[in-house]
């Protein structure tokens, strides 16, 4: 169901016909029921999908993206929707039926996104690394009304120069917003895809050597210490919808 405001964009999401689980732990267990408050920017090509323990997300044989936990999506694109990847801003916020520790831990202790190490692909599809390497920046913790979290920049690298690591680009660029609610029931896992003016547009991009000399990189120092408003989208935008998550 989509309820239409003057200010923003209501989405609640609706129990469907979904197959049953695979997992006879979940089995019981349907697919977390939340809205959303979405505001004007973010509004474009909405939708709410709802998944059971072992569907098949991806749906495209011979690949498969496979979920352990109950899982309901709300994804949709900032400004214009785009078939490139590489220069549109999708957004997407996925709530899980399940405590994930890593998260949890993360919240608690870690230093940054390195030591956070946390890949969707690996905590709830049983992947293992799929990019050849992996950057994080801007590690903040958050409190949200429904819990706390840990926010990050990331870019991820399917190819990558042999021993050497790209500098972050506004192509690969995502906003990410780890949490756990505070009933410790749920899982929050939300991203955006984000570009800032003065990054390099992929694939006219630096190379680095080594993680120190990563962080050592203007434009890596300027992702970390810029305002959160340069970005496009904005960060603090982005936590806006992010905060106004509500579980039913």
């Amino acid at each position: 169901m989509l309820i239409a405001s003057s200010t923003a964009l209501v989405v609640t999401t609706v129990m469907s016909g979904i197959p049953g689980s695979t997992s006879a732990e979940n089995s019981l267990r349907s697919p977390p029921d939340f809205t959303l408050s979405i505001s004007a920017p973010f509004r474009t090509s909405v939708t709410m999908k709802r998944y059971r323990n072992g569907e098949d997300i991806l749906n495209s044989p011979p690949f498969h993206l496979i979920t352990s936990a109950p899982m309901t999506e709300c994804y949709g694109w900032y400004g214009l929707r785009t078939a490139d990847p590489l220069h549109g801003h999708a957004w997407k916020v996925r709530v899980y039926a399940a405590r994930n520790s890593k998260v949890v831990a993360a919240c608690a202790k870690a230093r940054d996104g390195f030591e956070a190490d946390l890949n969707e692909e690996k905590e709830f599809f049983g992947l293992g690394q799929l990019a050849t390497f992996e950057t994080f920046a801007r590690f903040t913790r958050k409190h949200f009304r429904w819990g706390d979290a840990v926010s990050f920049l990331h870019s991820q690298y399917q190819d990558g120069p042999d021993k050497c690591m790209y500098v972050p680009d506004s192509g690969h660029l995502r906003y990410l917003v780890w949490g756990v609610t505070r009933d410790q029931q749920y899982t929050v896992v939300a991203s955006v895809s984000v570009s800032h003016p003065k990054l390099a547009n992929w694939p006219e991009v630096q190379v680095v050597n080594s993680i120190e000399a990563l962080k050592r990189d203007r434009h890596y120092k300027l992702i970390e210490k810029c305002s959160p408003q340069e970005f496009e989208p904005s960060l603090i935008a982005f936590d806006q919808l992010v905060d106004s998550l509500k579980m039913r």
